[in-house]
């Protein structure tokens, strides 16, 4: 890409030589059609919306390109290639969000945060709404229903009993889906006829194991290492807890004392137990009976 386009182009570019602009558009154009089919796979809908919206949204990048010429003022093609693809992207964000409120109606802070958890949930929209309601600092964190707003109208949800469909491979197949157990087929791989409740739980086992790592992702070095060894977590070595726990193996694992370990396993459990409450609890009743247990299981502190 940089073989073709110069920064004299981009200059000329800024000048009005339309002959420049047509050399920076066809340079920009691969990204630019990949990044409008990203935006588009975001609005799950059927292949002909899909394709109306990847044409829709390459149109609205390209013309981001021409507006974002102007304002370049670096002195570098890479630099030039950085700053308009970072432009296409939010463009593209706010295009994604302003068709996604547009159908349901959801404010637009809720769809930002929503956004940011989207992308540390690796891309599962459900585990993202766990996140949006504990992981942003307070003043930014998502109630309950405004946190589930957003995800619908991230996917365009209208109705639990609402057919959708998702987009697959390279060249965006799409299968359509009506029912968990579609969904279910689609992600394990196992034929809809065959799903037990037993390939259920596996998925309900996969999306815990992700929220696990990402509360344990928000806690301080020590802690997080002292839980994971504790309870052999994300591959680390296991030492155990409790009577049956090895501290003095952990301890020398980490490079610390025994009664570092302790302390440090006792305030990251009761840490771990605040922040997963939060995540998991669907009413005040379910956190406050949850925020007892904890209160009972974590009395005996780092030896538990």
């Amino acid at each position: 890409m940089t073989d073709t386009l110069t920064i004299e182009h981009v200059r000329a570019a800024q000048d009005n030589d339309l002959e420049a602009v047509a050399v920076v558009i066809r340079a920009t154009d691969q990204q630019i059609e990949k990044a409008a089919a990203k935006a588009a796979r975001r609005i799950s809908m059927d292949g002909h919306r899909f394709h109306t919206y990847c044409d829709e949204f390459t149109q609205v990048a390209r013309i981001a390109v021409w507006d974002a010429i102007g304002r370049f003022a670096g002195d570098s093609v890479d630099a030039f290639f950085g700053f308009v693809y970072r432009t296409v992207e939010s463009v593209l964000l706010d295009a994604v969000r302003s068709e996604t409120l547009g159908a349901t109606g959801t404010d637009h802070d809720a769809i930002k945060v929503f956004a940011s958890m989207l992308d540390q949930a690796g891309g599962d929209v459900y585990l993202a709404e766990k996140l949006s309601r504990t992981v942003p600092p307070k003043g930014r964190r998502l109630s309950a229903d405004r946190a589930n707003a957003a995800r619908m109208a991230w996917q365009c949800t209208v109705s639990l009993d609402r057919p959708f469909f998702i987009a697959t491979g390279d060249n965006y197949e799409w299968a359509y889906e009506t029912t968990m157990n579609g969904v279910l087929a689609s992600t394990i791989g196992i034929p809809e006829d065959l799903i037990t409740a037993d390939d259920v739980t596996r998925e309900e086992s996969r999306i815990k194991r992700a929220m696990v790592r990402r509360v344990l992702g928000d806690m301080g070095q020590m802690q997080r290492d002292v839980l994971c060894h504790s309870f052999g977590i994300a591959g680390a070595t296991y030492y155990g807890h409790g009577a049956d726990g090895d501290d003095e193996g952990l301890a020398e694992e980490l490079g610390t004392t025994v009664a570092k370990v302790r302390d440090a396993r006792s305030k990251g459990l009761k840490a771990f137990a605040k922040r997963w409450i939060k995540l998991v609890a669907k009413t005040e009743a379910e956190a406050k009976e949850l925020t007892e247990a904890a209160a009972v299981n974590l009395s005996a502190g780092g030896r538990k």
